[in-house]
């Protein structure tokens, strides 16, 4: 594309490449009056000619001339980013652009008159029309605002690009958001049941999530606040579990040991001694890996980044973990780590590489998919039951939610003398 100036006019002009020219039928250059002597008005208003000459020879070369959403998102970002002075002049250019698509398609399908009944029920009028209500900005892009959304959240980043992940695979299925209708979603929600095998739980969490979009949406008047496509959907009924399909599930006592076990005689200390603390404290493999020597102290240790409040507690150091943790501190590296030298990923957790490491170690003994270091966790908790442990206490030391409204609202917690006491009552059979 160039300028050229004849007769104080400037004229744009943008050479067709040899391949298509027979398909364009415009000879061998692209060529066009400017109707300016300004040159600053004259390169805008060409720059705005490339966009639509280039999109030309691309649709030649592929055979067609329709790429409408990818020449209208174009468009739209252009006028977008169109200083107000040249608003009008930039839709003038998108309504030409229409109207040219429109008599396209008419002249293709042998229309000579719009008197004539039919033309505009050609596809490829509905889609000229539809080409200007994206690039005009009266037809949005599912995702446009997503980024400034996202940028209003107090969320942790992983929580963030978890949100963000959610959306764009709506987006796969709802482009526009003028797209989105109550009974469209049904459909969707009902596909992710039978397809893809979504859970309650999880579809309730991605519908939460488009639910806060959605009102981030409104908050903006993007659309009406009495258009409320996520609400009052029906849940799909999910049919009865098969075998292995349930949830994951505690090691035994004597699966733990095991476990251990493999890990030393692999030579992984440091892999044993995250198995240690799991076995005695009932920890989550992310917050253990995150514990600092500075959080340690002689019979206790505090739990500061794990992923709900409840988690955030002070655990009682078993007295078969006391040796462990004497040595874990006392050869700490320089990096104030209680497990050192552990890698940490873009959200800042460290457990990645050692859970592979764990995963492997677990299959190499024959445990499935329902096996993870979670089911520690979860061996632990049993361990607490069956010793009798009230569950309010149990919840304090694994670090959940209470069970009920008094201990939960009210309550300070168990003293760490409570929570010693319950956890000296487990025990691992050949653990010595």
């Amino acid at each position: 594309m160039y300028l050229e100036k004849r007769r104080r006019r400037w004229y744009a002009i943008h050479e067709i490449p040899e391949d298509v020219r027979e398909a364009i039928g415009r000879g061998k250059q692209f060529f066009k009056g400017l109707e300016t002597e300004d040159k600053f008005i004259a390169k805008r208003r060409a720059a705005l000619l490339e966009v639509e000459w280039l999109s030309l020879i691309e649709q030649a070369r592929r055979g067609t001339r329709d790429h409408v959403e990818r020449d209208a998102a174009y468009w739209r970002k252009v006028l977008k980013e169109t200083p107000e002075e040249f608003r009008e002049m930039t839709l003038d250019y998108i309504g030409d652009e229409t109207q040219a698509r429109v008599e396209r398609a008419m002249e293709r399908a042998g229309f000579t008159d719009y008197h004539q009944d039919g033309w505009q029920d050609l596809p490829e009028v509905e889609a000229a029309y539809r080409f200007n209500a994206i690039a005009t900005g009266r037809l949005v892009k599912f995702d446009e605002h997503l980024d400034e959304w996202l940028a209003t959240l107090s969320n942790e980043a992983k929580t963030k690009d978890m949100k963000k992940s959610t959306v764009l695979k709506f987006v796969e299925e709802f482009a526009y958001v003028q797209d989105v209708k109550a009974k469209d979603v049904q459909r969707w929600v009902n596909r992710l049941v039978a397809d893809e095998g979504k859970k309650a739980k999880t579809i309730q969490r991605i519908l939460s999530e488009l639910r806060g979009y959605w009102s981030y949406l409104i908050s903006i008047e993007v659309i009406s606040r009495d258009h409320l496509p996520f609400e009052k959907l029906t849940l799909p009924q999910e049919g009865k579990r098969t075998a292995g399909s349930e949830s994951w599930v505690p090691f035994t006592p004597a699966d733990v040991v095991a476990l251990l076990r493999a890990a030393e005689a692999k030579g992984d200390t440091q892999l044993a001694d995250l198995i240690r603390l799991g076995m005695w404290t009932g920890g989550r493999i992310e917050s253990l890996c995150a514990l600092r020597v500075e959080e340690v102290r002689e019979d206790s240790f505090d739990i500061l980044h794990d992923k709900s409040q409840a988690g955030r507690r002070t655990v009682p150091i078993h007295s078969k973990l006391k040796t462990t943790m004497d040595r874990l501190i006392r050869d700490a590296g320089k990096d104030g780590f209680l497990l050192p030298g552990l890698s940490m990923n873009k959200y800042g957790d460290r457990s990645d590489a050692i859970g592979k490491r764990f995963g492997r170690l677990k299959t190499d003994l024959k445990f499935g998919p329902q096996h993870v270091f979670h089911s520690i966790r979860k061996t632990v908790a049993t361990l607490l039951e069956n010793a009798g442990v009230p569950e309010n206490v149990a919840a304090d030391i694994i670090g959940h939610d209470k069970p009920t409204m008094t201990y939960g609202l009210y309550s300070g917690g168990a003293s760490l003398e409570v929570k010693r006491e319950a956890l000296e009552r487990i025990d691992y059979p050949g653990y010595g």
